[in-house]
């Protein structure tokens, strides 16, 4: 029986796949039945990180190993797109971030940070040099959610991991909404360079999608551009 939410992302891609406006890209893997349970891959995560973990990991739980959807605008809008690669809260904890995915230029600060991702969404069909990840510390509050952009580097995000989830499927992965919950900062390049796409980006979503409310993201897209310079 599906959980909550891969109800719920099974009719987000079903509603996108339906749009003729829009061509898409579906390739749904296993679902990881050794953690069926969110108790299950707490259990396993616990074992292995030895680290207590938050109730905030439970909530939008998901089977799936591995989940890529991707979709790009047809014309006059073709370059609107998003996509999301989503992964096994507990194996994405347990793998943590390849050693190949981390710069042994960057700043020996941002390289210990980096060490300390457990990547759980990108966005491997656009390219972009992007990734969501959880940095776990040693409390239980909610984990920090870093994005990462090879324009920039880490960036935070202050949003939890259940919202970061529900919000992924509100924008349909519009590439680069995770900067609509950074700090607003005129010195982050990826920030300003992406504001401009996520203005035009929503303007599509709202005409596709009617129904949504994507009122509280353009009120953060205004933020951001009036105080990054962004505006038009």
């Amino acid at each position: 029986m599906e959980t909550d939410y891969e109800r719920r992302l099974r009719e987000t891609v079903e509603k996108i796949k339906a749009r003729s406006s829009i061509r898409t890209k579906y390739d749904r893997g296993p679902l990881a039945v050794y953690m069926e349970r969110a108790e299950d891959a707490f259990e396993i995560i616990r074992k292995v990180e030895e680290i207590p973990l938050s109730a905030e990991l439970t909530r939008n739980f998901h089977r799936y190993s591995s989940l890529l959807f991707s979709w790009r605008a047809l014309d006059p809008f073709k370059a609107i797109a998003g996509e999301f690669r989503i992964m096994h809260i507990g194996e994405a904890v347990i793998r943590g971030i390849p050693r190949s995915m981390i710069n042994p230029a960057a700043p020996e600060e941002v390289r210990q940070l980096v060490e300390e991702f457990k990547i759980f969404e990108t966005h491997p069909v656009g390219g972009t040099g992007t990734y969501s990840a959880l940095r776990l510390t040693r409390n239980q509050d909610s984990p920090e959610i870093w994005y990462f952009d090879i324009r920039q580097g880490p960036t935070r995000l202050r949003i939890g991991y259940g919202d970061y989830l529900d919000v992924m499927l509100r924008t349909r992965g519009l590439y680069h909404w995770q900067y609509l919950f950074a700090e607003p900062d005129p010195d982050n390049y990826g920030m300003c360079a992406s504001l401009p796409y996520l203005r035009d980006g929503l303007d599509f979503l709202a005409h596709e999608f009617p129904d949504d409310d994507l009122s509280d993201l353009r009120a953060r897209l205004e933020e951001r551009m009036r105080i990054t310079g962004e505006e038009s």
